[in-house]
């Protein structure tokens, strides 16, 4: 018989009997096969070694540690600020979680355990951690400085005895002749250790797993003993970035800002550069600023006087040229001049129309020890409505005066995303700094040439990294850019004419009594906020001492000691 079964004469039923037995023998040769496969996988050497590896827990026993100081950068355009705050779910990560990340996979940082805390939330404690300046939601930093205790290179004093011991016994004749004056023989050599050549590349490792919108720019390695980040700052210094004009200007003689005959009438959009510089010397000085921040009722403060160093507006340099080119065209320059441009006024001066030229960016750059909540943006804010010619410099002089004006008029504070914490300054002879691509050896103040591997140049460096940042918001900028120029310069016939025509008409003497007045505030288009109300006419707020005492109520808590004041 050749074996083969017959199956034309089954039964329906007989056929389905064979075909479950069938299927239940397959399922258990399937078993057999698979346990036979576990059982070589696991036996074999690779397996237990990958095993092993993935089982080893890390024991910080093992590695010294050191304080040290990181100096790092972010845009924090998508972040939710820096500090984390536990059980405060946000719908963006903070500077502090990213940082954490890193500093936990990479195993740098050896925490105490925090029951309270869940798994993977930040836990700085036993970390000596302190940063130098609070940044809120959208706000960047290009000199944020952490103070924080890491992992170390250095061999533990165990560990460096053995090896010296293990270098004396292999000592040569010549080393075993050198006696002390007494005949005993030296004590074993340290392992010299160099506290940047052999350490850890801090910056490196951290930025091989940071996102590229956050880099570590340099590290200090002997801060002192008792640095922190916060109190052993000296100055904080911060800038505003805003664009001239601030928003798009106005055609039209209802975007004039003063009335048919004055010699310059300024358009609508453009900012009064002199005017704000000039307001914001005012703010030097110690001054109280409680009209120019935001009142925590929780931290009960009730010192506001504060130094500022220097403030002043800046032109950021190199910025002259951009795609808007409609921005020169007459329609929409600063300032439209009565008289013919071949007119000479009494002095025999040739008037000439104003050229101003394209899009320039400035910035209100800051400097002082500290500052309090909120307090460049409520400062900036103001400076805006100097610019637009809404308010007088004076008015900065006012506001600090809290003699006369104890209580704060309601008003917006500038936009967060301009804002940069530029630097964070520190005693000089306290902080020396090892930036990306220094040189690490013993030389002190030599630099290699930049290359591959340094941190800074190559693939993975924080240039490179920066210029893929940097080149997705340009391509952004120059197509938007050159599609609102397009638009802008379409149709010129037609703003000819409704311009000519305009010019027939007495406008009114300010653009606060025609429509709802656009209000700039630092963000992407002004706000329309119906007829103006100077700054001193508004309604106030209440006191400061008024604000604390009726948080202290409602919590349900004594007073606290006076003269309390924390800075930034």
């Amino acid at each position: 018989m050749d074996g083969k079964v017959d199956y034309s004469q089954w039964s329906s039923e007989k056929l389905l009997q064979r075909v479950t037995a069938l299927e239940e023998d397959l399922r258990h040769q399937n078993a057999r096969y698979e346990l036979l496969a576990q059982k070589r996988r696991t036996s074999s050497p690779l397996h237990q070694a990958k095993r092993s590896r993935s089982a080893r827990q890390f024991d910080p026993s093992k590695y010294s540690t050191r304080l040290i100081a990181l100096k790092f950068a972010y845009l924090g355009q998508r972040y939710n600020g820096l500090e984390y705050h536990a059980n405060n779910n946000t719908r963006y990560p903070t500077i502090e979680e990213e940082m954490w990340k890193a500093f936990d996979k990479a195993k740098l940082i050896f925490p105490t355990p925090n029951p309270d805390l869940k798994e993977g939330e930040p836990n700085w404690e036993g970390c000596e951690y302190s940063k130098a300046g609070r940044t809120d939601k959208g706000v960047s930093a290009f000199g944020q400085v952490i103070g924080i205790r890491v992992r170390s290179n250095r061999p533990l004093e165990k560990q460096a005895t053995e090896e010296g011991a293990n270098n004396a016994n292999g000592a040569t004749e010549q080393d075993n002749s050198k006696r002390l004056s007494d005949g005993e023989p030296m004590p074993p050599r340290q392992v010299a250790f160099d506290p940047i050549k052999d350490e850890i590349p801090y910056p490196q490792i951290l930025n091989r797993l940071l996102p590229p919108e956050i880099r570590v720019l340099a590290w200090c390695p002997s801060p002192p003993p008792d640095f922190s980040a916060r109190f052993s700052c000296e100055e904080r210094c911060y800038k505003y970035f805003f664009t001239q004009p601030a928003f798009t200007p106005t055609v039209g003689p209802e975007s004039l800002l003063s009335a048919k005959g004055d010699h310059n009438r300024q358009r609508e959009g453009w900012l009064k550069i002199e005017a704000m510089h000039e307001a914001a010397k005012k703010f030097e000085g110690s001054h109280d600023f409680r009209n120019f921040c935001k009142v925590d009722p929780s931290k009960q403060i009730d010192n506001f006087r504060r130094v500022i160093n220097k403030a002043e507006i800046v032109e950021v340099p190199g910025r002259e040229k951009g795609v808007l080119g409609y921005l020169d065209l007459a329609d929409f320059q600063q300032y439209q001049q009565s008289p013919p441009a071949t007119e000479s006024n009494s002095h025999n001066h040739v008037i000439e129309p104003t050229v101003q030229p394209i899009t320039k960016i400035y910035a209100f750059k800051v400097r002082g020890s500290g500052f309090l909540w909120h307090q460049v943006r409520h400062m900036v804010a103001i400076l805006f409505l100097i610019g637009q010619g809404l308010e007088a410099p004076s008015l900065i002089t006012d506001l600090l005066n809290t003699s006369r004006h104890p209580e704060k008029p309601t008003y917006d504070m500038a936009d967060p995303f301009p804002l940069v914490l530029e630097e964070c300054n520190f005693p000089s002879s306290e902080m020396q700094w090892v930036h990306l691509g220094d040189y690490t050896g013993h030389e002190a103040g030599v630099r290699k040439a930049g290359g591959k591997g340094n941190g800074k140049h190559g693939l993975g460096g924080a240039v490179d990294e920066l210029w893929r940042v940097w080149h997705t918001h340009k391509i952004d900028e120059t197509l938007a850019g050159s599609l609102l120029d397009l638009v802008a310069r379409s149709n010129r016939e037609a703003i000819a004419d409704d311009q000519s025509e305009g010019d027939d008409e007495e406008p009114s003497k300010s653009v606060r009594n025609v429509g709802s007045q656009k209000v700039y505030h630092g963000g992407d288009a002004p706000r329309l906020v119906g007829k103006y109300i100077p700054i001193l006419e508004r309604p106030r707020m209440e006191t400061v001492d008024a604000i604390n005492a009726k948080y202290l109520r409602r919590k349900g808590l004594d007073p606290p000691e006076r003269n309390r004041g924390a800075a930034e």
